[in-house]
């Protein structure tokens, strides 16, 4: 009779001790799976992305004649602007830090429209030098409107179009690349235009070739077979090949042409436009209009 009390007391204590582990492994299982819906609960991924619209300024419109004056929108293209300050660190034109917003300017496009003429040219703003960006302004406008004097333009009859490029800009200088067309009234082909302009910040003055380099040395380089001319077809570069070998085009036409280049405007357009960008100086060479009027080529200095 003992033995069958113990034995039955032992499996009570049995099925007990099984109860109670079971209760544990559960109460242990919801505690761990209550643990980890919380935490992915709390994982909020919606902050990491920004949209294409949010981080894109607005495109330049495709027909500057139904543009207002001033057309508010970045003009400076961002590998543009981030080659150009890298190279100058100094910051980049959107104001991107603190060093840099120390540095920075920012840049809308203006077009002047009359008649058949539509030219692009940028506007700057600064946001404390309010005598110093009326100065710079208005010598960007003038310098980009003054092609129409140069050709004497009848803006009712001759036919216009110019668009313009910010390579750089900062608190030091701006320089701005432009490129179109003009079609007299009458003429048998149109005009292939190229010009550029450097403004010194500071001074509110146009920055010329020989303040980038000495014309005699760029004159020798032209004339070498060392010239780059970076967008010139196979064709072209030997037209100017045979070009350069004539007598018209010896070291000294060449050392005027540079010495006289970019603005400022004096009764006479310069024939010669350059701009530096990235260490290197590019600039024009006037040709005939079957080889497009101007070809540019690229100078890179010893120094760079």
């Amino acid at each position: 009779m003992k033995k069958i009390i113990s034995t039955n007391f032992r499996k009570k204590q049995t099925r007990r001790r099984a109860l109670i582990l079971g209760a544990l492994f559960l109460g242990t299982a919801c505690m761990m799976s209550g643990c980890s819906r919380e935490k992915h609960e709390k994982i909020d991924l919606s902050s990491t992305h920004t949209t294409a619209a949010e981080t894109m300024a607005p495109a330049p419109s495709e027909n500057p004649e139904s543009e207002p004056e001033t057309t508010e929108g970045i003009t400076i293209d961002a590998a543009v602007e981030n080659a150009a300050n890298a190279n100058s660190g100094k910051g980049s034109v959107s104001g991107q830090g603190s060093a840099a917003s120390a540095n920075s300017i920012s840049t809308s496009m203006a077009s002047y429209t009359s008649g058949k003429v539509s030219i692009q040219y940028p506007a700057v703003k600064y946001p404390d030098d309010i005598s110093t960006e009326a100065a710079v302004n208005e010598l960007i406008k003038k310098n980009a409107l003054s092609v129409l004097d140069a050709y004497e333009v009848d803006e009712s009859k001759d036919t216009v179009e110019v668009t313009c490029r910010v390579m750089a800009a900062d608190r030091s200088r701006i320089t701005i690349t432009y490129t179109g067309s003009m079609m007299a009234d009458g003429a048998a082909h149109p005009l292939n235009l190229f010009y550029t302009n450097t403004v010194d910040m500071r001074t509110a003055s146009s920055l010329d070739l020989p303040s980038l380099v000495d014309p005699n040395t760029l004159a020798a380089y032209v004339l070498s077979d060392a010239c780059v001319y970076p967008d010139a077809s196979e064709d072209t570069k030997a037209a100017l090949a045979q070009l350069n070998a004539s007598e018209s085009r010896d070291q000294a036409y060449y050392a005027n042409l540079f010495k006289n280049a970019d603005f400022p405007y004096e009764g006479s357009f310069p024939e010669c436009f350059s701009y530096e960008y990235e260490g290197d100086i590019y600039f024009s060479i006037p040709v005939i209009h079957a080889l497009g009027d101007y070809v540019i080529a690229v100078y890179t200095p010893e120094n760079k």
